[in-house]
């Protein structure tokens, strides 16, 4: 099934190689940040004896604006453009969440929890604007036989972003500064961050020759998007998502709780090579999305990562092969970027790109990231010791999210071509 046909004047990149080097830095900043939060989970139970209560609602509502801001964003950018700006300013306001949580780690009691919980809702909805913006730049910058690859490349720094936030804020709190003082540094630099790619996608041509609400590039009517195959995606990048990060969420806490790995530089390290592994996945699926069948591709994906949590549930403490199992896990979990915005490009017209990104990647994965610590904590019935046998569970549910995936339609493969061709 291909994409609805396409109406005139759709955006086209001005500098393709501009593009993806501002995007991937943005996508690194991005999502660093965000994946820095279940540490600050982590963080406010040490600090202030928080209860899982606590924990997951503040899960959830960062989550929950994610997914609910990402739609009306998405909607707003294939209107009347300025991808650029907006991309900056989502980034811009996760920087000010920092503070945000800085202020709930020095604080305590009530206070604590209710600036945690205000700082989660901002960091919402700054994270909701990169993934189907950013994603879109790039969807608009490449043809159909380097586009998985490009995506890849993007989402490869995402990756990195996630890889290192975490080890780095052990880091530079080891250097002498306190846990809150390393959030503020990390803050001002999202606030320094946010300026340079505000610059480098305005000069780089992010929405094409015309900018504006005056030459807004006619955009398909929402409901006209739903299709089969869009649906089907959500619902599947729904319960993936609910599953990954449901774990993702959780394992700070696990290794913490019954792995006894300590709030140290050794819980960052583990979280790190975890992160790590969907830099190598990035690259990989990126280029399967551009050679092969994109639904088994993504099929593969989904029994990869049940399988990396099988396989770390099946060792002890924080040992090689616990490790190397979260490697494995990471390497197929946070491989979903190229796979399922490949997929988008292939069932929306490009004039929508960001609208369908938002459908799939806004309502369908964060949504399902807002679930996901929800349904872990309801399974482990607020018992930490239970969260081995909650992640088996989540184990399951991506096996089972396989089921889905005839429903997709198939789409044409493409030949390979030079990246920047």
């Amino acid at each position: 099934m291909s994409a609805p046909p396409e109406p005139a004047g759709a955006p086209v990149a001005l500098r393709p190689r501009r593009l993806l080097a501002v995007t991937s830095f943005a996508h690194f900043m991005n999502d660093g940040i965000i994946f820095f939060i279940p540490v600050v989970s982590d963080l406010l139970i040490e600090a202030h004896h928080d209860s899982t209560a606590t924990v997951t609602a503040m899960l959830t509502v960062f989550y929950l604006c994610s997914a609910g801001v990402g739609v009306l964003v998405g909607l707003l950018a294939d209107r009347v453009g300025r991808r650029g700006p907006l991309i900056a300013l989502g980034i811009a306001t996760l920087g000010v969440s920092l503070f945000g949580f800085d202020a709930a780690l020095t604080a305590s009691g009530a206070t604590s929890t209710a600036l945690a919980i205000a700082a989660a809702v901002v960091a919402g909805v700054g994270s909701s604007v990169y993934h189907p913006l950013g994603g879109s730049i790039v969807q608009l910058s490449f043809s159909d036989g380097a586009r998985g690859k490009a995506l890849g490349v993007n989402g490869a720094f995402g990756s990195l972003g996630r890889a290192l936030y975490p080890a780095l804020f052990f880091v530079i709190a080891g250097l002498g500064l306190s846990k809150g003082d390393t959030a503020l540094v990390a803050g001002t630099v999202a606030l320094l961050a946010a300026a340079v790619i505000a610059a480098g996608l305005v000069s780089g041509g992010a929405d094409g020759p015309r900018r504006g609400r005056a030459h807004a590039t006619p955009s398909v009517p929402l409901r006209s998007l739903l299709t089969r195959s869009v649906v089907a995606l959500m619902a599947i990048s729904l319960v993936r998502s609910l599953a990954f990060i449901g774990v993702v969420s959780w394992i700070p806490v696990y290794l913490t709780s019954s792995r006894h790995a300590g709030i140290s530089t050794m819980l960052g390290v583990i979280v790190t090579i975890m992160y790590a592994g969907g830099i190598i996945g990035q690259l990989l699926f990126g280029l399967l999305a551009d050679r092969f069948d994109k639904r088994a591709v993504l099929a593969l994906d989904s029994l990869g990562s049940a399988g990396g949590i099988v396989w770390f549930l099946t060792t002890s403490g924080h040992t090689v092969a616990a490790t190397a199992s979260l490697f494995v896990f990471g390497l197929f979990t946070f491989s979903g970027f190229p796979l399922l915005l490949s997929l988008v490009s292939d069932y929306v017209p490009r004039s929508s790109s960001a609208t369908g990104n938002a459908l799939v990647w806004g309502v369908g994965a964060t949504g399902g990231q807002a679930l996901g610590p929800l349904v872990v904590s309801v399974l482990m019935g607020a018992q930490v010791h239970r969260l081995g046998g909650a992640f088996g569970a989540m184990a399951v549910l991506i096996a089972l999210s396989v089921l889905a995936t005839p429903l997709l339609a198939r789409t044409a493969r493409s030949n390979p071509v030079q990246l920047f061709g």
